[in-house]
């Protein structure tokens, strides 16, 4: 039945280039908001993957129902365009929410803890409810753009596939520019808060143009059919060609859900090669989005074309699961079998590097199956539904194949078949979906045509796998477990054995036992009487089990990626000293943050592990909000400790971490746990105002150390490990730039100044430079500092003669025979006996 309605002029060409434009900053804001979302919300739920998924999870949950709701009400909107400016302008508003609804979480989270427990299984339901609440205003709101802007440029079913197609791959390159922006420039040159706030903005004021330009329409009065049956029109997009509903339900959830998956397992596989830092994985999703993009343009040259739709779904389906099988193989020939990328090159050839990478394996499958999701538009079914209603269905199934997909490849696949078999299964689903899709067509017609598909999933099924790890000639593998958080093996190398984590990050061996426990022993060598000790960061083990030397009772080691526990119990217990049986200590699945935040327990001793400070969430792990957690956390007289990897930072890292330190905790020592001038690691020690080494505390302690063979009526030479106050570079701190939350100096300045370092364009702090640094904080070993001035003579000349050890080693590794000739002759002036007597300068 025909009736006469206003309405606004048929939408021109320029309109429709103003539209595409205000959508493509609209997939840039959208983006923005997602970076954002993730990283937030991951510092309090943890950045473990479980919680992870469950922020992803709500965000696509919200994206479906939007699309559900939305869509099917589209049809009621008079002015689709204006409903949608409005929507925008909803989604600006409703996301300034989140911030106080952040605060509120943290506020609240140990009350939680404490009521519901501490129970996975009951903390993962929690935070997913939680995360959707903060994210479901927002993402439904996003959810339901596409749809009603559809209902707007699809008045018949040509229209609906061209236009259509073509706002899908703005805005999804709109989404590319946000990611690459937010990766690179705005976080790093303005901080979280202002790129937030501007994302605000940008969503806020494209609501408003398209306000504008709805009311710049001019009204006119025609005669149309009801957008019931409008939506049918268009000789050359019906016919048997189209989808029935059953499939196009299937192939939009499964197009969401082997995407996201497939997503999900590159990104896993480039972490085996990559710095793994916030640049390598934002350049993956960059490529990744941008080929989704590309793929919405391949489709709207299909939507063109005269072949039938059920055939361009199979071809599309059949390529995708083709390039997807192949991607390992492929991966593992650029990489030359898994060697580290661009390991010596400067920063902007690493970035070029990692760049090439991801064009080579993500690229060329992602245009394919980008291009599946908007083809969807023309292969629909034929019906007499609006536009915006089969927009809404189809992002609804999409978006929870993208709620599913992730989940499924992260916590399934990936624990019970491994990464390459992982990536197999997916290009296998798309290969079957192919031979269904075809199937459902012409039944036992044309069988010959089902060999492709068919040819396919069996080729895949054959192809080799690459290895898991990249092994050195007199390395074995002896285990491995693999996860969403990557891939953890224990590798033996003569009769040494490592723990590793994707395939180049050592987090201990069994030959550095006595520096790793060192890394335990210091920080509770000063405490008067430490009884429960926190650590974050677990590794091995070994560390923490040398906290049950002491005079505890109760030791926690929290650890963020679970396979390292049963790694570490299966191979490192005969170093751990009992650390998994000893019912004084228990494990902790969970990321160090989050469970400071969790607890209400008071620590008097808590040890920060040695964090890589380039690796992507590490870099939350030094900055002032951290810090302050901890604070919190400690008793009266309690003792902070946060061990530095200084062949792994550079000066401008370590003063950067140094003075975010200081700004929490009013006195700061630094210590360190070996002589080493090639792999120091050493400890800022945060304690409060005033307090001074006990020489009682020591003597008492220093028994835990040395396995009870200290004589008292020696010295205890505790001064050995002892560097100096951080008073000492008081001036050289003064005015650098604070790690936070929201400046986020580390995470994004250290893989920079890394990668540097790595081509000989800056330096790690190692041989020459620290030196130079100890002697720094040293002050020339003054015997006015206040710290040791408790201590009598014959104890503090022990901080100059480590100096001087030290200096002794460096001399010995670089053959100066006569220099460290001297330096041995002014140690044994100092502490007579300190070294062997037929040490000779030179062995």
């Amino acid at each position: 039945m025909n009736k006469e309605i206003r309405t606004k002029a048929p939408l021109c060409a320029d309109h429709f280039i103003l539209l595409c434009i205000l959508f493509f900053l609209s997939g840039t804001a959208g983006l923005i908001f997602q970076v954002i979302w993730m990283y937030r919300l991951g510092l309090v739920f943890g950045n473990a993957a479980y919680a992870t998924a469950a922020t992803l999870s709500a965000f696509f949950l919200g994206l479906a129902l939007g699309g559900w709701f939305l869509g099917r009400a589209s049809a009621k909107f008079r002015r689709p365009l204006k409903m949608y400016g409005l929507m925008e302008l909803g989604v600006a508003l409703t996301a300034l929410l989140f911030v106080p609804g952040l605060e509120f979480y943290e506020m609240y989270y140990a009350e939680s803890i404490s009521f519901l427990g501490n129970s996975k299984g009951i903390l993962l339901p929690m935070k997913f409810i939680f995360s959707a609440l903060l994210l479901i205003l927002p993402s439904f709101l996003m959810g339901g753009t596409f749809p009603v802007l559809s209902q707007y440029i699809g008045k018949n079913r040509t229209q609906l596939s061209k236009r259509g197609t073509a706002l899908y791959a703005v805005n999804t390159v709109g989404a590319a520019l946000g990611a690459l922006l937010t990766g690179f420039y705005l976080i790093l040159e303005y901080g979280v808060s202002f790129t937030y706030y501007l994302a605000v903005a940008l969503m806020f004021s494209i609501g408003l143009l398209a306000v504008v330009l709805d009311s710049l329409s001019t009204p006119t009065t025609v005669v149309r059919k009801t957008s019931r049956t409008s939506i049918a029109q268009g000789k050359s997009f019906g016919g048997p060609s189209k989808l029935g509903n059953l499939q196009f339900i299937i192939v939009a959830f499964s197009s969401g859900a082997l995407a996201l998956s497939a997503e999900t397992l590159w990104t896993q596989m480039f972490a085996q090669v990559l710095q793994n830092s916030v640049y390598s994985f934002a350049l993956i999703l960059v490529v990744f989005l941008l080929a989704l993009g590309m793929g919405g343009f391949l489709s709207h040259l299909l939507v063109r074309s005269r072949m039938g739709s059920n055939r361009v779904i199979v071809l599309l389906l059949s390529i995708a699961a083709v390039f997807i099988g192949i991607s390992p193989t492929i991966f593992n020939l650029a990489t030359n079998g898994l060697e580290y990328v661009a390991m010596g090159a400067s920063w902007n050839t690493y970035v070029w590097a990692v760049f090439k990478l991801a064009l080579l394996v993500v690229l060329p499958p992602t245009v394919v199956l980008g291009a599946v999701f908007p083809f969807l538009l023309k292969a629909a079914p034929v019906t007499n539904r609006p536009a915006g209603r089969i927009v809404g269905v189809l992002v609804f199934f999409n978006s929870l194949g993208s709620f599913a997909g992730p989940a499924i490849a992260g916590f399934v696949l990936l624990d019970i078949l491994g990464l390459w078999n992982s990536v197999k299964v997916i290009a296998i689903f798309y290969g079957i979906l192919a031979v269904w899709v075809f199937f459902s067509f012409y039944g036992e017609k044309k069988n010959v045509r089902l060999l492709l598909p068919i040819l396919i999933v069996s080729g895949i099924l054959l192809l080799k796998n690459p290895p898991l790890l990249r092994l050195e000639t007199d390395e074995k593998l002896l285990d491995s477990w693999q996860s969403s958080d990557g891939v953890v093996s224990i590798v033996r190398k003569s009769k040494n054995i490592q723990m590793r984590l994707d395939n180049f990050y050592v987090l201990g061996d069994s030959e550095s036992v006595l520096v790793e426990q060192m890394q335990a022993h210091v920080p509770l060598m000063i405490h008067p009487a430490p009884k429960k000790v926190a650590f974050l960061g677990m590794g091995t083990g070994i560390t923490a089990g040398a906290a049950l030397y002491h005079d505890v009772e109760k030791v926690v080691a929290v650890e963020l990626v679970s396979n390292v526990i049963p790694a570490a119990q299966g191979y490192f217990s005969p170093w751990a000293n009992g650390l998994f049986q000893d019912s004084r200590a228990s494990i902790v699945a969970d990321d160090g943050r989050n469970f400071l935040l969790g607890t209400k327990e008071q620590f008097d001793v808590i040890v920060g592990d040695l964090f890589t400070p380039w690796h992507a969430g590490t870099g939350s792990l030094y900055s002032l909000e951290h810090f302050g957690q901890a604070k919190k956390r400690l008793g009266a007289g309690g003792v902070f400790a946060q061990w530095l990897p200084l062949y792994q930072l550079t000066p401008e890292n370590f003063y950067t971490i140094a003075a975010t330190f200081a700004a929490v905790f009013p006195h700061v020592t630094l210590w360190r746990a070996d002589f080493s001038a090639t792999r120091a690691s050493i400890v800022l020690i945060g304690q409060e105002a005033g307090v001074q080494l006990d020489e009682d505390t020591l003597r008492r302690n220093i028994v835990h150390v040395t396995g009870g063979q200290d004589n008292q009526d020696k010295s205890h030479m505790a001064g050995l490990f002892y560097l100096g106050n951080l008073n000492n570079i008081g001036n050289r701190l003064s005015h650098v730039e604070l790690n936070t939350d929201d400046r986020r100096a580390i995470e994004f300045k250290a893989p920079i100044l890394s990668q540097q370092a790595n081509a000989g364009r800056a330096n790690y702090i190692v041989g020459k430079e620290l030196a130079n640094l100890f002697v720094e904080i040293s002050d020339n070993f003054s015997r006015n500092d206040p710290y040791l001035s408790g201590l009598p003579i014959d104890e503090i000349k022990f901080v100059e003669v480590g100096a001087l050890y030290f200096r002794y080693l460096q001399y010995i590794d670089q053959r100066k025979d006569v220099m460290a000739k001297k330096t041995y002759d002014k140690i044994q002036t100092l502490a007579p006996g300190f070294l062997k007597k037929d040490i000779k300068a030179g062995e």
